[in-house]
């Protein structure tokens, strides 16, 4: 079972920093997981959510510029999605969770690839998102990468899709929520040749949940986790 840094090694860095990467990488994990999005003048960050609080002000990223979001006295950078992947290596696991708040956005998807394909990085990459028409775009973009479908049932979640976008994606992998992952639900994914990704999986019990269900990789804040 590989075990892949969510948003990097949170549990010792800020996540989705370039520190939390280098940590995570530090110890030997299988694979780095993070999220793109576009701000205002269109620069790809490294950033979860949509917003960014400071000084008691709420800032959509994709409303600001990256100047802006880099004048911020935060305690940690944001990266670009450049500086991150130049660090990516070679032979680990590089999940991309694409964000957005368009439906399809062909920019976005055609941006990150031209990044990848000018750091030659091809072979170990997985775009995943709950988003589906973005998958959609990217397949309609190049079949180069492999899927990652996203799936919880917690319906707070900005795009809730059922398993069976499947269909139109055929994913390498499919990324479930591990409060909601069910024996069914694993035999279900296998059988279609899908590779089972789990998150977020940050202790024993939800660890065990994970082995129980046969899951191939684990996304985890603690990169050391299978040794606790």
């Amino acid at each position: 079972m590989l075990v892949i840094g969510h948003r990097g090694a949170p549990s010792l860095e800020h996540e989705n920093t370039i520190p939390s990467f280098k940590a995570a990488l530090a110890h030997n994990i299988d694979g780095l997981e993070f999220d793109i999005q576009h701000t205002k003048d269109h620069q790809l960050v490294i950033h979860h959510d949509f917003d960014i609080k400071h000084n008691n002000q709420k800032f959509n990223i994709a409303d600001i510029t990256l100047e802006k979001l880099r004048s911020l006295s935060l305690n940690y950078k944001i990266p670009t999605f450049e500086e991150l992947i130049r660090i990516c290596p070679e032979d680990k696991t590089i999940n991309i969770e694409m964000k957005s708040k368009h439906i399809d956005n062909a920019e976005l998807i055609t941006q990150a690839l031209e990044l990848l394909n000018k750091h030659q990085l091809q072979n170990n990459i997985i775009i995943s998102s709950f988003n589906p028409f973005l998958l959609l775009e990217l397949k309609r973009q190049t079949n180069q990468f492999k899927i990652g479908l996203l799936w919880s049932k917690d319906k707070s979640e900005k795009w809730y899709v059922t398993h069976y976008s499947y269909k139109l994606l055929t994913p390498y992998s499919f990324h479930a929520d591990i409060k909601y992952i069910t024996p069914e639900i694993s035999v279900w994914v296998h059988s279609q040749g899908m590779k089972l990704f789990l998150y977020t999986v940050n202790n024993q019990n939800q660890l065990k949940i994970a082995k129980e269900v046969r899951a191939d990789a684990i996304f985890s804040n603690y990169p050391n986790i299978l040794e606790q």
